[in-house]
């Protein structure tokens, strides 16, 4: 087994937090959505996904106004430190590293 920590922001109106959701994978096998809806789940978020693009995940229960934006995917066990979901995101904190931000 291989741990998978996701990085997601949960945001509330004006509002935001980073947050942490860890879930355990088979050594060949990549995190899916419905994984991540399990995490959720586990820390109490029950929520749908809402843009598979950006990996931004919705309440499933009216009234509820939160979001759960994924941004960054460390699987641990892999060739590289970290993975992202996002090629844009990673070429930026790349840069940022390269230029000592």
């Amino acid at each position: 087994m291989r741990e998978c920590i996701v990085h997601f922001k949960l945001i509330r109106g004006a509002s935001s937090k980073m947050l942490r959701a860890l879930i355990m994978l088979p050594k060949d096998k990549q995190p899916e959505i419905s994984d991540f809806i399990s995490a959720f789940a586990q820390l109490g978020y029950q929520v749908v996904l809402e843009n598979e693009r950006e990996l931004i995940f919705a309440p499933s229960a009216a009234g509820e106004t939160y979001k759960l934006d994924i941004t960054s995917i460390e699987v641990k066990g892999e060739t590289e430190e970290a993975t992202e979901h996002d090629g844009e995101l990673r070429a930026i904190l790349e840069h940022l590293v390269r230029r000592g931000w």
